[in-house]
């Protein structure tokens, strides 16, 4: 295969044409099925603490994850160890196999994997490759810092729902079910400060900047690393929740209500939140569908004295909400 500069160049424009994480990917996926002999490739995101540690962003073959998982994670975890380049030859099917690792982040950590399948790889393919994954690793990095919220750090708006989409669509493509264990739930939280106006109108925006980042500092200590953090914009925020039994999901959140009543925020007195909680399930696979289950949760905490979770799946156990049924895709926000 013949290769011009020309065809890297397109090739790097396509890439940086995109403008969301999921979307530079699909690019990336493409330019090596275009400019390699790679015949198959995957992108999967790389998580120590998670389980499963690599979940797959994108891919070429939606089944090849599940069909070789032995032989690829192999070759991922040993990516991942050596911090390089790790090129295989997999005898049973004579292929080689390649993975790049990709670092972002503060740490500038080890935060995904580049997977490609090929008859054979020469060494300025492998050059390739690893060059056209170091331009997504880049351009990742900008479009993460876009995704932030300026304040805080946090996740902003402008990725809420793609972010929860994505989970779900992983889940799809890995051919599996949100989670193996029925008790366990991802769980979308939502929660504003109560009463915030009153804080900035008495004391002003900047103080009122402090307190937001005060809850922020809370919500990083109270909440586990699996979980993302998001700020939806003025007071209000949204907490992703890793797999786990409803009693755990409550302790933590009833613990986070109880630490953010017990901070100290000098001339602001007593601040509280209210919270609105929903899991997300097979059923429901939709991320407008499961915020509108956490707002509509929220309302009720608000409606029945703020300072307090509510459970949505509580309010339909008891009658107090109907089940949601959108027409459209229009948010709820």
């Amino acid at each position: 295969m013949t290769v011009t500069s020309i065809d890297v160049l397109d090739s790097v424009v396509d890439i940086t044409a995109q403008t969301e994480s999921d979307t530079i990917s699909e690019s990336l996926i493409t330019t090596v099925l275009q400019l390699t002999p790679a015949n198959q490739v995957l992108v999967l995101d790389y998580n120590a603490e998670a389980s499963p540690e690599f979940m797959v962003v994108a891919c070429s073959d939606i089944f090849l994850f599940e069909e070789e998982k032995d032989a690829i994670e192999r070759v991922l975890r040993n990516c991942v160890i050596t911090g390089e380049n790790v090129v295989e030859f997999s005898k049973d099917d004579n292929q080689s196999l390649l993975a790049v690792p990709i670092r972002y982040g503060e740490n500038n950590e080890i935060h995904a994997v580049v997977f490609c399948k090929a008859d054979e790889l020469k060494g300025d393919e492998v050059q390739l490759i690893e060059g056209l994954a170091r331009i997504y690793e880049n351009y990742q990095k900008i479009i993460s810092a876009s995704e932030r919220d300026g304040l805080t750090g946090l996740y902003n708006r402008k990725v809420l729902t793609t972010k929860i989409d994505l989970l779900l669509d992983r889940f799809l493509i890995q051919g599996t079910s949100i989670t193996d264990d029925p008790t366990h739930h991802h769980w979308v939280c939502i929660f504003d400060i109560d009463h915030f106006k009153q804080i900035n109108d008495a004391l002003g925006h900047v103080f009122g900047d402090e307190v937001i980042l005060l809850i922020t500092a809370m919500m990083k200590q109270s909440f586990d690393d699996e979980d993302i953090l998001f700020r939806y914009g003025g007071d209000e925020f949204v907490v992703i929740m890793h797999p786990q039994p409803r009693e755990e999901m409550e302790k933590t959140v009833r613990d986070f209500l109880v630490t953010v009543n017990q901070r100290d925020y000098g001339q602001a007195k007593d601040v509280s939140i209210s919270m609105g909680a929903a899991s997300i399930n097979d059923q429901e696979l939709n991320a407008i569908t499961v915020l509108g289950f956490a707002d509509q949760a929220l309302y009720k905490a608000k409606q029945k004295g703020r300072n307090q979770v509510a459970f949505y799946e509580d309010l339909i156990a008891s009658g107090e909400l109907q089940s949601l049924v959108p027409e459209d895709d229009v948010e709820l926000f």
